[in-house]
């Protein structure tokens, strides 16, 4: 988007022109594209990039995040107890004492509509004001889809 000002433009007219242009450079940075196809990540990249992510948890329920990153662009299992089994024994392969369980999938995802769908989904929602449930998820949810490189970066290629 270009913006010209012009001498002869008044207060209104620069104000205007400012605050569009504010806008586009906001677009252009918060606006993230994450490729929805389905890509294959072999166990060890899928427990390295968690075990990388998993310092940021704040809430055991940010497991729904990480589940429905794998779910949706690693094509894991959906039911969430043999999510969990899957996740946890590849964490005691690693040797982190770090688990899952099926409570701290299901939970979040009866409590918020927007957690049960897909993250393409996630990407157009606007949170309520107030809401700290669904802000976690999707820090955490970003943070590891650019651990396992699925994230195509930031606006038009703009990091």
């Amino acid at each position: 988007m270009k913006i010209i000002i012009e001498e002869n433009d008044t207060m209104e007219q620069r104000q205007l022109a400012e605050a569009l242009l504010a806008n586009e450079m906001v677009r252009a940075i918060e606006t993230e594209r994450f490729s929805s196809h389905e890509v294959r990540k072999s166990d060890e990249e899928v427990i390295d990039a968690v075990l990388a992510v998993a310092n940021t948890f704040s809430v055991q329920t940010q497991w729904a995040a990480v589940y429905r990153v794998l779910v949706d662009f690693c094509g894991w299992e959906k039911d969430y107890a043999r999510f969990s089994a899957r996740i946890n024994a590849l964490l005691s392969k690693a040797h982190s004492k770090l688990r899952c369980d099926y409570q701290s999938i299901q939970k979040p995802m009866a409590g918020s509509g927007i957690l049960r769908k897909r993250f393409d989904e996630w990407m157009k929602y606007c949170a309520p004001k107030g809401d700290r449930v669904f802000p976690r998820q999707m820090f955490l949810a970003r943070k590891l889809l650019k651990s396992l490189s699925i994230g195509e970066g930031k606006g038009d290629g703009k990091q």
